[in-house]
């Protein structure tokens, strides 16, 4: 909506100074005029810059607070100390990215992979091998999404992420990865305003669960040495009990990158299990909202020793989960090749966020 009212005011202003040059001044300066003024809009787009420009601006989120100090060592989950309330994958991804704790590679992807990923494990959708190909190759990838659900009961960034794949999909009960880096190469525009939907529907979220809030405040200037107070200003900033939680949270993904806890784990296979597949599957999913999930499965394989394919079955993301997978958690592109099935997912994602900008024109050049 922000992009369409800087577009019909850029036409406006292109009228403007067009009908007079082309009524009153010599024609051939007008043709240049008009040209020049054609191609700065073409290229330039002054439209599309304001609107990317205002919606960044609108997520900028300023911290006031200092948070009280926090055990070093939190083995709970944080909703689960009754210090702060449930939060969902994408919400746990806002508070780390506005503390600073998320990898810069993962910002643009690491909240929708997390929500995938959660949404897989809660039996939402599904993640299905096309042709008795290996997870590990991502063309051989779908996401199975259920069409019999009664979207209203999720929250609301998950039903505009479940609009995003529907919109990749259509009518088909399943998405290949590669349909759905197609559909975001072709419609790069409503990718966007899906992908910003899905973050906005965050914040608010956070709002309501007063993680996020807003402050008034009165800007002074001193030209002179005369004091001249301001109109006051809405300032979004992380709240009091939104430091406090992102805190903990930072605790904790720390502590499930070295040493992970779970008291659920039995050393049989079979029903004893079942307990801590659950536990260990959103603690992984956890882990991949925080930026850090290679380095956590490999801390949860070494602390536990387990098989992943007794765990998980194969329509689980982690199901699939090895020593080899965990060998490069330690190194700079470790995050990357633990997500290298859901490749074509995340180089679409990054292609939507970053769409008009630099980052997004070539997020997917490796998949030429």
């Amino acid at each position: 909506m922000l992009y369409i009212l800087f577009l019909l005011a850029e036409l406006a202003l292109l009228l403007v100074i067009g009908l007079p040059l082309a009524l009153f001044a010599p024609l051939p300066a007008a043709l240049v005029i008009l040209v020049v003024l054609l191609l700065t809009v073409i290229f330039v787009r002054p439209a599309r810059r304001l609107a990317l420009y205002f919606k960044k601006r609108a997520r900028r989120v300023e911290r006031r607070f200092r948070p009280r100090p926090v055990p070093a060592g939190i083995t709970l989950r944080p909703a689960d100390t009754g210090v702060t309330g449930e939060l969902s994958p994408a919400e746990v991804f806002r508070l780390m990215e506005l503390t600073g704790a998320v990898p810069g590679d993962r910002r643009p992807v690491a909240d929708f992979t997390a929500t995938l990923l959660d949404m897989n494990r809660r039996g939402i959708l599904s993640l299905r091998q096309a042709d008795g190909n290996d997870l590990l190759r991502s063309d051989g990838l779908r996401i199975v999404v259920r069409h019999d659900l009664d979207t209203k009961t999720l929250p609301l960034h998950e039903q505009r992420f479940l609009r995003l794949l529907r919109r990749a999909g259509g009518s088909a009960s399943s998405i290949p990865l590669s349909a759905f880096a197609d559909f975001v190469e072709r419609s790069p525009g409503t990718a966007h305003r899906d992908t910003d939907a899905f973050r906005r529907a965050v914040d608010s979220a956070l709002l309501e669960k007063r993680c996020l809030g807003y402050i008034r405040e009165h800007r002074k200037q001193t030209p002179g040495g005369t004091k001249k107070t301001r109109l006051p200003r809405r300032v979004r900033v992380l709240t009091r009990r939104g430091e406090q939680t992102a805190a903990l949270w930072r605790a904790y993904y720390k502590n499930i990158c070295t040493r992970p806890f779970l008291d659920t784990y039995q050393p049989r296979t079979g029903e004893d299990q079942k307990p801590f597949a659950a536990d260990a599957n959103r603690l992984l999913v956890d882990a991949v909202a925080c930026g850090h999930c290679a380095r956590a499965a490999e801390a949860l394989m070494r602390e536990y020793l387990f098989e992943p394919m007794d765990l998980w079955p194969e329509t689980n993301y982690f199901s699939t989960l090895t020593e080899t997978r965990c060998a490069f958690a330690g190194t700079e592109s470790g995050e990357s090749y633990f997500f290298m099935p859901l490749r074509r997912f995340e180089s679409a994602i990054r292609q939507a966020t970053l769409y008009g900008t630099t980052e997004g024109r070539f997020a997917m050049i490796d998949e030429q």
